[in-house]
């Protein structure tokens, strides 16, 4: 006789409407009954919105007592030698409630997406690649095209040819972009510099309403290691804020 085995179903991610309970929308308004004119004449009102979001969702963390007791003494001792209460006029409770809520809304993001992250990554990871690269533009064809030559030919290096000619305030790096991610690099060259190789210099090409060449330098391809999961866990999180603090908005609108 065989058996099927199924797997267990993921979790259904918090749709921000739903988790936006009316106990909540409660407790919210009265705590702003005396600061929300305030927050809004500030421009601190999304922000507002968006922490108390993130506090809300810390309090449901998944965090064992012992490990959280632990973390923040930690987390109080390093805080204690850079600040004081006084100055930031915070009481002991409202500073712990401080410092828990970032590593508890990590914890959970993890709960709530941590089963799709390899789906994640998979969708991302292009963007995730990073490069760093060097860029020289001018507004002359003619330009672009003797330096292309000069460089090729060894006459001279493209840092001192972007120090020289090139019109970006990249120039006072030599032409450098540092390592960043690619969904980060500017003008448009992220595709490029998928195509290129280390130390390959490109053909002129029209950037915008300029000339340029392009260097690169260093290209690291993503791993889904422990540093990408928490960032495309943040990424998750952001996003979900987003969507809660819209929803937060509308509702706080039809109750004013």
């Amino acid at each position: 006789m065989s058996t099927t085995s199924t797997k267990p179903a993921a979790p259904s991610e918090p749709d921000p409407q739903r988790w936006l309970t009316p106990e909540r929308l409660a407790l919210l308004q009265g705590q702003l009954t005396s600061s929300a004119s305030l927050l809004r004449q500030a421009g601190l009102w999304r922000a507002a919105l968006g922490y108390w979001v993130r506090w809300q969702a810390s309090l449901e963390a998944d965090w064992p007592a012992d490990q959280e007791q632990a973390f923040l003494d930690e987390q109080l001792e390093k805080w204690y030698a850079h600040h004081s209460l006084e100055a930031e006029g915070l009481t002991v409770e409202e500073l712990r409630a401080k410092l828990r809520v970032a590593p508890a809304v990590a914890r959970w993001s993890r709960q709530q997406w941590g089963h799709k992250v390899e789906s994640l990554y998979l969708q991302r990871k292009n963007q995730l690649d990073k490069a760093s690269c060097r860029l020289l533009r001018a507004k002359d064809k003619n330009l672009i095209l003797e330096l292309y030559h000069r460089i090729k030919a060894g006459e001279t290096s493209f840092e001192k040819a972007a120090r020289d000619f090139s019109i970006g305030p990249e120039r006072h790096q030599g032409g450098l972009l540092p390592m960043q991610p690619l969904e980060r690099m500017p003008l448009g060259l992220a595709p490029l510099l998928e195509r290129m190789e280390p130390g390959r210099l490109s053909l002129p090409m029209r950037l915008g309403s300029a000339f340029c060449l392009v260097q690169l330098e260093a290209f690291e391809p993503t791993q889904l290691n422990v540093e990408t999961e928490e960032l495309l866990l943040a990424e998750q999180m952001r996003l979900w804020i987003d969507a809660a603090v819209n929803a937060l908005v509308a509702a706080l609108r039809l109750t004013d």
